[in-house]
């Protein structure tokens, strides 16, 4: 999600090092996954060139591996690059690797981040919980998509953008190559936008 009067970007559960976790588990993923993350996010950065990166939790999906070296390579690459400025981390259940793993790395951490009308956070229910009068949460976590079916018995699950009116949240969709979503039940009153991969449209 491009935010152009902050110059922010936002992508939400990015998950790398999840293929090298599943390979030293013996799990035969193509080592590319990752790659094929950091190129895409790449591919926006220089679409849009931001000034701030903001990441709503899950940017690493385990323990120390060694795809986290190929990202921090990455992340100097893109600094020297482009004109980006910040790189803010919300972490999430999956952001487990210790503060060693960050020692001159240039990312910004916290639970929470708030700017403007709107409060970001991991999970949605983080901020239910906790939600204020005007407050807007914006919000990852569940990898939200939903199910279509033709006519003729096709069958599609698209990724999007859940707008839970009852809670005033957004949630967004996983960004990750190699993380899946789950089809969640949009209610009355309810707002998603598909991703088709080429576009984005409302459903229904």
């Amino acid at each position: 999600m491009w935010w152009a009067k902050e110059k922010t970007l936002l992508v939400s559960d990015v998950h790398l090092g999840k293929s090298a976790h599943f390979r030293k588990n013996g799990i035969a993923i193509p080592k590319d996954v990752n790659a094929s993350s950091l190129n895409r996010l790449e591919n926006v950065i220089c679409k849009y060139q931001p000034l701030r990166l903001l990441v709503l939790g899950d940017l690493f999906h385990s323990a120390l591996n060694e795809e986290w070296n190929d990202f921090r390579e990455w992340l100097n690459r893109i600094f020297s690059a482009h004109e980006l400025e910040e790189f803010r981390l919300v972490e999430g259940n999956h952001d487990v690797l210790p503060n060693a793993a960050f020692q001159g790395f240039k990312v910004q951490r916290s639970a929470r981040w708030s700017l403007g009308p709107f409060d970001f956070v991991h999970d949605p229910m983080d901020f239910q919980l906790a939600q204020a009068p005007g407050r807007i949460g914006i919000a990852g976590h569940l990898h939200p998509a939903i199910h279509l079916a033709g006519k003729a018995k096709q069958q599609l699950r698209l990724p999007g953008w859940w707008f839970r009116s009852k809670h005033q949240t957004l949630v967004m969709p996983n960004f990750g190559t190699f993380t899946g979503s789950s089809v969640v039940n949009v209610k009355a009153g309810d707002q998603f936008w598909i991703c088709t991969g080429q576009s984005v449209m409302p459903a229904g």
